[in-house]
C-alpha cells in the first residue's frame, strides 16, 4: 500500500469538519489520505458557539442559518432527519416564509455532532494552538506554540482560522506569499463583535420568535431569548452589539461595557430582572468583505496550502460549510494528481 497523503487542517470550526469530512467520505477512492484536524479550543466548533450559565443554555456566536445553495441543502436535509437541527423560524417580527435554523440544544451541538461523525476517519486534536507553518524541502511543518505538541509534517494544509490569525501563523514561519496576494491577505479587515450573556427573571416577552433583528440598530442589532429559541430550560438572552460600538468599546473593561448600554438592555428586557451578565468578545466575527471565492490556495509547493473558512463563500455559517467542502474537494483531487503522475 502507497504511503498515506498527509493533510493536516488548522481549526475545527465548520469549515474545517466539512473539509475534514469532504477528504475522507469515501475513502476508497484515490490515494489513502490521512487527516489530522488541530484546534486550539478544548472542543470543536469554533463560532458555533454556546455557553452555560447556571440552569441556562446560551448561544453567544451564530445564532441561526439559513439555506440558499443545493450542497448546503442536501447535508440540511440529513441533520434535519438525524434531528440535529430544527426550524427555528421564517423571520424576525415579520415573517418572510424563508426558514432560519438553529440546532437542537445549542449551535454547539452542531459542531460536536460533526466530529462524532469524523471520529473513526480523522485524528482531532484540541488544546494546542500553531505557532508557524513552514515550508519545508518536500513537506509543510506546523509548529505549537510553547513546544506543546510535536511539529507536525503534511503533504497538504487547510486553513480555516480568520485570515490575520493565518497570516500570523505564515510570517512566523516566513512562507506569506509575497505581491497582490500578500497584499490582499495582510489587507483583510474583520468586524469585532461584543455578545451580552443574561440570564433573567421573568422572560422578557421579546416579540415571536423570541429575537429582534435590527442590523441598523446603533446599539443591540441582535437580540435572542434562547428559551423562546428552545434551547434552554431558563429565560437567558443574547446580545449582539453593534459593529461600531462594538469597535469602540472593545478595549473597555467589561463594567464600563455594560453601564454603556444599560438603558438600551432595560428597555429590551423590560419587567425582567438580570440575575447574570457577561460579556464575550469576538474578535473576528466576521469580514467586512466576503470573499466570493470559495477557498484560495495560496501556495503549491511543497505542497497545496488552501485556506479556508466564513471569510469566503459569502460568509456566515453556509460560507463557512460551502469552503471547507470546496477546499477539501480541491485537495482531494490534488492528492489524486499527485498519485497518478
Amino acid at each position: 500500500m502507497s504511503e498515506p497523503y498527509r493533510v493536516l487542517i488548522i481549526g475545527a470550526g465548520l469549515a474545517g469538519l466539512t473539509a475534514a469530512d469532504a477528504l475522507t467520505v469515501g475513502a476508497g477512492a484515490g490515494p489513502p489520505i490521512e487527516v489530522t484536524i488541530v484546534d486550539k479550543a478544548k472542543g470543536p466548533g469554533g463560532r458555533l458557539a454556546t455557553r452555560r450559565i447556571g440552569g441556562a443554555t446560551l448561544d453567544h456566536g451564530a445564532q441561526f442559518f439559513t439555506v440558499r445553495s443545493d450542497d448546503f441543502r442536501a447535508r440540511v436535509d440529513r441533520w434535519l432527519a438525524d434531528g440535529v437541527v430544527e426550524e427555528w423560524c421564517r423571520g424576525f417580527e415579520q415573517t418572510d416564509g424563508y426558514p432560519r435554523y438553529r440546532a437542537a440544544g445549542g449551535m454547539n451541538h452542531l459542531g460536536k455532532h460533526l466530529a462524532a461523525e469524523l471520529a473513526d476517519r480523522v485524528t482531532l486534536v484540541a488544546r494546542q494552538r500553531a505557532e508557524a507553518i513552514i515550508a519545508g524541502p518536500d513537506r509543510w511543518a506546523v509548529t505549537y506554540e510553547a513546544a506543546t505538541r510535536d511539529v507536525d509534517e503534511a503533504d497538504a494544509i487547510i486553513a480555516t482560522p480568520p485570515i490575520p490569525q493565518t497570516v500570523e501563523l505564515l510570517r512566523a514561519g516566513a512562507a506569506l506569499p509575497g505581491g497582490e496576494l500578500g497584499e490582499r491577505l495582510t489587507g483583510t479587515a474583520y468586524h469585532k463583535v461584543l455578545a451580552i450573556l443574561a440570564t433573567v427573571d421573568p422572560a422578557p416577552g421579546l416579540p415571536s420568535p423570541g429575537a429582534l433583528q435590527r442590523p441598523d440598530h446603533p446599539i443591540f442589532t441582535f437580540v435572542a431569548d434562547n428559551q423562546a429559541k428552545g434551547i434552554s430550560d431558563e429565560a437567558a438572552v443574547t446580545f449582539h452589539l453593534a459593529h461600531a460600538l462594538s469597535a469602540e468599546l472593545w478595549d473597555a473593561a467589561d463594567d464600563e461595557v455594560l453601564a454603556r448600554v444599560d438603558d438600551e438592555l432595560r428597555t429590551v428586557l423590560g419587567p425582567a430582572a438580570v440575575t447574570e451578565i457577561q460579556v464575550k468578545r469576538w474578535r473576528y466575527a466576521g469580514p467586512a468583505i466576503p470573499s466570493p471565492e470559495h477557498s484560495l490556495q495560496i501556495a503549491a509547493r511543497p505542497g497545496p496550502l488552501l485556506l479556508a473558512g466564513d471569510a469566503f463563500a459569502g460568509a456566515k455559517v453556509e460560507g463557512a460549510f460551502l469552503s471547507g467542502l470546496d477546499a477539501g474537494r480541491a485537495v482531494h483531487r490534488l492528492a489524486g494528481e499527485r498519485a497518478a503522475g
